[in-house]
């Protein structure tokens, strides 16, 4: 590596360091000040970060702040014992309460991605898969879940080519699975059974933070262990998990990447 490429690399470094230790957000003089580094080549870099959907950046108040899709990615390393962190612990116990793995997503359109997951106690259980991930919106609780928070005509325009391309026969189109969502919305959570894949089965329910609603949590499991007459019971331990987390995420700051929705 190249002595100038070093050095970007560990002023990236630092400026990562630099807003992760202001989890309600810092402004760009703050961060040149705290971490040495020349206004003008921090705001390069932080534009790029932004830009890559490391960090978000305020509107309004010009703050930035670290991105959950950063956490998702380096583990908790920045957060430490904050956010992130007492996400899984969220998770942890959700998925000890119903045997099941627990999960974290975010609408990524046209698709929703897992951010978190923690696996279930039993031997057999749904097949770990590398976080993070993207799934289909048409075949999974939390895309449901997240959908049917949007307008209808959001849903159209960001997701009307992923159902016409890839949703099956069966679900009838996309107006159908629209009309599907009063369902959802009503109850509060939604499930997806023999979609994803044929035995799989998953709860999810709204996170809502400060008003919106930008992640779901859930869980998932094999059908014969997470019956049709066992979705009410792990319903109700999916909500109350859905508004720990909404309560957290409220209270810490830690934003959504910028392009994500945040109907």
């Amino acid at each position: 590596m190249a002595p100038s490429e070093a050095g970007l690399v560990r002023r990236t470094i630092w400026l990562l360091r630099t807003v992760a230790a202001h989890p309600e957000g810092v402004g760009l003089s703050e961060i040149a000040r705290e971490s040495g580094i020349p206004k003008a080549t921090c705001y390069r870099v932080l534009t790029v970060l932004e830009r890559e959907s490391w960090l978000t950046l305020d509107p309004v108040t010009r703050r930035y702040r670290v991105s959950l899709g950063l956490l998702s990615i380096v583990g908790g390393l920045l957060d430490g014992g904050g956010a992130y962190g007492h996400m899984r612990d969220v998770l942890r116990d959700l998925a000890k309460q119903t045997a099941e793995t627990a999960g974290f997503d975010v609408l990524l359109p046209p698709n929703v991605m897992v951010v978190a997951q923690v696996p279930g106690p039993s031997l057999i259980g749904q097949t770990l898969k590398p976080v993070p991930r993207t799934q289909p919106v048409w075949a999974t609780s939390t895309g449901k879940v997240l959908l049917s928070a949007l307008d209808p005509e959001t849903v159209r325009a960001d997701f009307g080519e992923e159902f016409r391309t890839g949703a099956p026969e069966r679900l009838g189109g996309l107006d159908a699975f629209i009309d599907s969502m009063n369902a959802v919305r009503e109850q509060g959570y939604a499930v997806a059974y023999d979609e994803l894949e044929v035995g799989a089965a998953s709860v999810a329910a709204p996170v809502r933070i400060r008003g919106n609603t930008t992640y779901a949590v859930w869980i998932g499991g094999p059908t014969y262990r997470l019956t049709r007459s066992r979705i009410e019971e792990v319903a109700e331990c999916v909500m109350k998990a859905a508004r720990q987390l909404g309560d957290l995420l409220s209270v810490t700051g830690i934003e959504l990447p910028s392009g994500f929705s945040e109907q």
